[in-house]
């Protein structure tokens, strides 16, 4: 069972039973989730921060696009003269953009990467093109597209336990050539992403940003150790893939894997619930930033979507503080992206798992799927 919300009400009724006194108590600090609380989206939208709502405004301004770099980057020749194999130029192209790239920290920004270089050079000739598709039928443009990484593996490793992972294979796998240009080109592509990343920590560095340039230092290349560093790392992660030229990537079951940092903070007083919305809301909002360079039907149509809700891998009800929080924080920020895709699952778990049906008729998401899954 399918259901479409497009900025308007749906009737979530059909999808959602519960009392007009339903409420969650939350065991962060306050009881947030009472259906009421929810009735004036206005009320929701003041909660905003300052610092959020700048930000915002400076992205829907289009102010941020005055850092984009008049470059085209022609990596073609150094394909062919190179006698680079698929594979390869796959990485190489990876490889050149990361360097290409400049870093961009706007003023007070936690979550950073604004993407500088407009266009995705290729690394095939029209004639090489014209060659790998006779015969053939390409799906869209031929890339690799309409994907979804294991953000929560290799967040958990770190790309550099990724690194070590790919050296390990490498040795016990060093009589097979095609293996070994495979990882030697993996391991290509992670050294570009630690590139990146140092770029960033040191204009951090530059602008007196320590506690940013800390974070950078540590993410992507080892295992977040907050909620604010695992959406850091993801921000780097996610981008640096359509960097590659790959296109409608999506970020997964975003509540489940990001859940564990999120509740570690909370546990430990690192953070609360209103801070963790915050950072939630930059993170959502710098996905707007470079939508327009993605392909799609229309503009916005550009795959970043996430999911959440539904069950865990034993079944159970995955829905967490995490899941609902995404569909607040989505409420208040209200742009195109990310389309959040909500799954319901076959056990009656609404409202004891803290889903309003307000929360979905005022959250102003672009995109919500609701889906009956059957166990």
């Amino acid at each position: 069972m399918y259901g479409w919300y497009e900025n308007k009400c749906f009737d979530c009724y059909r999808f959602i039973t519960y009392r007009e006194n339903d409420r969650v108590e939350s065991q962060y600090g306050k009881d947030i989730y009472m259906n009421k609380h929810y009735i004036n989206s206005s009320e929701r939208k003041d909660n905003m921060k300052d610092r959020i709502k700048k930000l915002k405004q400076y992205i829907r301004d289009g102010k941020h696009k005055k850092h984009r770099l008049d470059i085209k980057l022609d990596i073609l020749e150094e394909c062919i003269n190179g006698g680079l194999s698929s594979v390869q130029r796959a990485a190489h192209l990876t490889r050149r953009m990361c360097e290409t790239e400049q870093p961009v920290i706007l003023t007070d920004e936690k979550i950073v990467f604004t993407r500088t270089i407009p266009s995705i050079p290729s690394v095939y000739s029209s004639e090489e093109w014209a060659q790998l598709s006779t015969n053939r039928t390409l799906h869209e443009l031929g890339t690799i597209s309409n994907i979804c990484g294991d953000w929560g593996m290799v967040l958990t490793q770190g790309l550099l336990g990724r690194k070590k992972a790919a050296l390990t294979a490498r040795e016990i796998n060093k009589e097979d050539h095609q293996v070994i240009e495979f990882l030697d080109c993996a391991i290509e592509t992670i050294d570009a992403v630690l590139t990146l990343s140092t770029k960033y920590a040191n204009k951090a560095r530059r602008m007196n940003r320590y506690d940013l340039a800390e974070i950078l230092e540590h993410v992507p290349a080892n295992p977040p150790r907050s909620f604010h560093e695992a959406l850091q790392g993801l921000r780097l992660l996610h981008a640096v893939v359509w960097l590659g030229g790959h296109y409608h990537v999506g970020l997964g079951r975003f509540d489940q894997y990001m859940w564990p940092y999120l509740k570690a903070d909370l546990n430990s007083g690192r953070l609360d619930i209103e801070g963790a919305e915050e950072i939630l809301a930059e993170f959502f909002i710098s996905l707007n930033k470079d939508s327009d360079f993605y392909p799609g039907v229309q503009q916005g149509d550009n795959g970043q979507t996430l999911m959440v809700g539904g069950v865990t891998p034993e079944g159970i009800d995955g829905c967490n503080e995490l899941t609902r929080m995404v569909l607040r924080v989505a409420c208040d920020v209200a742009m195109i992206d990310p389309k959040i895709n909500l799954r319901f699952s076959g056990q009656r778990i609404y409202p004891q798992s803290g889903y309003a049906g307000a929360d979905i008729r005022l959250s102003g998401m672009p995109t919500v799927t609701a889906q009956q899954l059957e166990r």
